[in-house]
């Protein structure tokens, strides 16, 4: 399996703070049945800022011992970059906040206070300039959790969307389960990650969550969330993905029929 989203470089953000729990998490993911995790520390300006070096200095170390110690998994480069108005500005001065450092899929992580109102169109207008948004965990977020619908128009214009393993397995809470759920079955997310920041809080695990979305929507479709999806963004590809199932329109009340009248 394929980690996409993972805080595990050491010392670098809010993930592991030293080398040996790095390697832990290592170990956990492989006996878990992950080869490969894209690393993906928080870019968010005014509080998250690493340079390149310093992020290939970690990354390349914590290959090195994991290769030392005959763990087989592949770490590869990325981050969490949080949607700000200079986010096509970041992008483009620095093409390693980009998954696997390949200029075409970038995770986008909304606030968590206020999502802005004209969120999708902002992440799509990238497209034109061969940027790819991966919208992260909205599952967890308040906005998206009142309002279920409000995906529909970013998938349908080709967004695509990550949520995270403990959300289905319930250790989000039951609103989040539920929503989680809810978005597998509409076609609304197309990838699992574990958004692992440590070795107990939200740990690198992913079969437990795959099981639960093959209850949902098959073993097969479960597992192309965290194989041929996540490897074709590595790569550069554009994944195969199926058109969301058609939102449902609210039923006007006699004043909303009126007033239209």
């Amino acid at each position: 399996m394929i980690d996409l989203h993972c805080h595990i470089l050491p010392g670098i953000d809010d993930g592991p703070t030293t080398l040996d729990e790095s390697i832990e998490m290592c170990r956990i993911a492989y006996a878990d049945g992950i080869r490969t995790i894209v690393a993906t520390p928080h870019f968010r300006p005014g509080r998250y800022e690493q340079t390149d070096d310093t992020i290939m200095a970690l990354l390349e170390r914590l290959q090195s011992e994991v290769n030392r110690l005959n763990i087989d998994i592949t770490i590869l480069t990325g981050a969490d970059v949080t949607v700000t108005p200079e986010l096509m500005l970041h992008l483009s001065q620095r093409r390693s906040l980009t998954i696997n450092n390949a200029g075409s899929f970038f995770l986008a992580e909304l606030p968590h206070e206020a999502v802005p109102v004209t969120w999708e169109h902002f992440l799509l207008s990238m497209t034109h300039r061969g940027l790819n948004p991966i919208l992260t965990h909205p599952e967890r977020n308040g906005w998206f959790l009142s309002r279920r619908d409000a995906l529909h128009p970013f998938v349908s214009a080709g967004g695509l969307v990550q949520i995270t393993a403990m959300s289905l397995t319930g250790e989000a809470g039951e609103e989040v389960r539920q929503y989680s759920l809810y978005l597998l079955r509409q076609g609304l997310a197309h990838i699992i990650a574990t958004d692992a920041h440590s070795v107990d809080q939200r740990r690198p695990l992913l079969s437990e969550a795959v099981e639960v979305a093959a209850g949902v929507i098959g073993r097969d479709a479960a597992l192309r969330m965290v194989t041929d999806v996540p490897r074709a963004i590595i790569e550069g590809r554009r994944p195969h993905i199926e058109m969301p199932v058609s939102a449902a329109v609210p039923r006007r009340t006699w004043l909303e029929r009126l007033l239209r009248a």
